[in-house]
């Protein structure tokens, strides 16, 4: 596949065509004014010492350069190669708690899209350090493996909202497992896992995971999303839109969920992590991020896949040759030739 660089000097192909317009006109103009002016005998006589085949010659390697000169201006990419880079960074993975009640609204515009807005602007900060993304509720999977694509992991966490877990529930040990299975184990340093849930209904043994943690030198960093005071629970048809009710108990009353930090305080504290609280002040959750890109980074060895290499070269230099060459063509006989 190739790809043009400039494409914003395609106009400079409409010059070239004026000037083959051009060249034939002369053609033809010059031809006829002679036929008009003599006979042929004549029009030998009188263009002896020129060469006009070689005109000819010069005038089509002239376009030709203009051409491939015109080509190499729009600087034509194509080709795919793959480089070894090195990197200083660390691996994170984030832990983003997907269940009905990250859809409350006392964090604006809610919990879930409050949360996923700051990852954003975290990915946005990321220079040399890899990504990955659990999502969870009453279960957790692998939603994006560690990787350096940036624009990719921002795919993967655009699309995660509320529906994507049918299982509910807020399994934060089991979120933390799939995401120490996902780092590699060529290292115990330079591992951080950030967990984001309001820490409701907690399930799984967190005693379990956090030495599992420790022992893998993996620091678990904690962010809670949402208020003390709660908010109900938006109810959402099957397309994921809300109807304007909420959700109730069995007796009919309307829900309230409320930010459940114990267990995420706990976990951050046994790791060698922090705990911070994402409400509608986010200066606290921007500490734990400076705090990440504040580790000890490591040097990798990764490979890059480079995309469009420029090979305007490729016409550049032979349209300059062409162009010297039909600018050298000899067009008139010199004195040894006449005298032959």
């Amino acid at each position: 596949m190739v790809k043009f660089a400039n494409l914003e000097y395609i106009w400079i192909f409409g010059l070239i065509g004026l000037v083959v317009v051009l060249v034939i006109y002369y053609r033809r103009k010059t031809k006829k004014a002679l036929q008009q002016f003599a006979s042929n005998n004549l029009v030998e006589k009188l263009l002896e010492n020129h060469r006009p085949g070689l005109r000819k010659v010069s005038q089509n390697l002239f376009i030709i350069a203009l051409f491939l000169l015109g080509i190499a201006v729009l600087g034509p990419k194509i080709g795919q190669s793959i480089k070894e880079v090195e990197r200083k960074g660390v691996d994170v993975i984030i832990c983003l708690d997907v269940s009905n009640s990250m859809d409350a609204e006392d964090v604006s515009p809610s919990r879930l899209e409050r949360a996923k807005y700051r990852v954003d602007k975290f990915l946005d900060r990321l220079k040399g350090d890899r990504i990955g993304l659990v999502a969870f509720a009453g279960i957790s999977y692998l939603h994006c493996p560690l990787t350096l694509d940036y624009s990719a992991a921002n795919l993967f966490l655009d699309v995660l909202d509320t529906g994507v877990i049918t299982t509910q529930g807020t399994a934060i040990a089991d979120a933390i497992s799939t995401a120490l299975s996902a780092f590699q184990e060529d290292s115990k340093k330079n591992r951080a896992i950030v967990v984001i849930s309001d820490g409701e209904d907690h399930e799984g043994d967190i005693g379990k995971i956090i030495k599992k943690a420790q022992k893998q030198g993996v620091i678990v960093y904690s962010v809670g999303v949402g208020t003390q005071s709660g908010a109900p629970i938006p109810v959402k048809n099957n397309e994921g839109q809300k109807t304007g009710e909420y959700k109730r108990d069995k007796q009919g009353r309307v829900v309230t969920t409320r930010l459940e930090a114990g267990t995420l305080k706990e976990i951050a504290s046994q790791t060698g992590g922090e705990f911070a609280q994402l409400s509608n002040n986010e200066e606290a959750f921007q500490k734990i991020y400076k705090k990440i890109l504040g580790l000890d980074k490591k040097e990798y060895k990764s490979h890059q896949y480079t995309d469009y290499e420029n090979r305007y070269q490729a016409f550049l230099v032979p349209g300059m040759i062409i162009l010297v060459i039909a600018m050298a063509l000899p067009l008139t006989k010199n004195k040894k030739e006449e005298e032959k």
